[in-house]
């Protein structure tokens, strides 16, 4: 059985400011393809604390979605973190950062200078297409574990899921067949007493 874990992250997740509805979309959606979560963590905007459980988190599972922090701003550390705790450098991806400034030119508005982050990866990391926003998407090995990073943004992470990662998955791994999930109804009685 194939490993599953997500690791969100932001201090408005952890802090409870946002729900965290990516995590529960993400478990019922991959229990559904039969690949049920075994684990999910939620890590602050801490460099230290992302890269720590990356690594951690590598050595245990054999897939691990990693969901926020993509964004423009200076507490968006989830490239970073990936990179550093690889070993590596971050580098400009200059083909997602045209299919930016397109983004931007279509919408008749300037291109922000901080968002030029956004189309930094890790240097071995593959990019994941963002169809639907400007952060896009990357995947890398680290250790046993094929990590997906993806943003936060819900229409953007579920697209995201659904047209990248999953294909990518079913490439890769034996998909077992989903389980079969039957719900029985009950009124009037206590959990206790059936």
């Amino acid at each position: 059985m194939i490993n599953v874990e997500m690791l969100s992250t932001g201090d408005e997740v952890l802090h409870g400011q946002i729900i965290d509805t990516n995590a529960a979309w993400l478990a019922d959606l991959f229990f559904e393809q039969g690949l049920p979560l075994t684990r999910r963590n939620t890590v602050g905007d801490n460099l230290e604390s992302l890269v720590a459980i990356l690594r951690e988190r590598s050595k245990h599972c054999d897939v691990l979605i990693v969901n926020g922090g993509l964004g423009p701003t200076g507490d968006d550390l989830s490239a970073l973190a990936a990179a550093t705790a690889k070993g590596e450098g971050l580098v400009l991806h200059e083909a997602w950062l045209s299919q930016m400034e397109r983004f931007f030119s279509e919408r008749g508005r300037v291109m922000a200078p901080s968002n030029r982050k956004q189309a930094e990866i890790p240097a071995s990391a593959e990019l994941v297409d963002n169809p639907v926003g400007t952060a896009c998407g990357f995947a890398m090995q680290l250790n046993r574990c094929l990590m997906f990073f993806t943003p936060g943004v819900p229409s953007e992470f579920k697209v995201m899921v659904e047209q990248q990662i999953l294909p990518r998955l079913r490439d890769r791994f034996t998909l077992p067949e989903p389980p079969l999930c039957l719900r029985l109804t009950t009124f009037g009685r206590s959990e206790s007493d059936l």
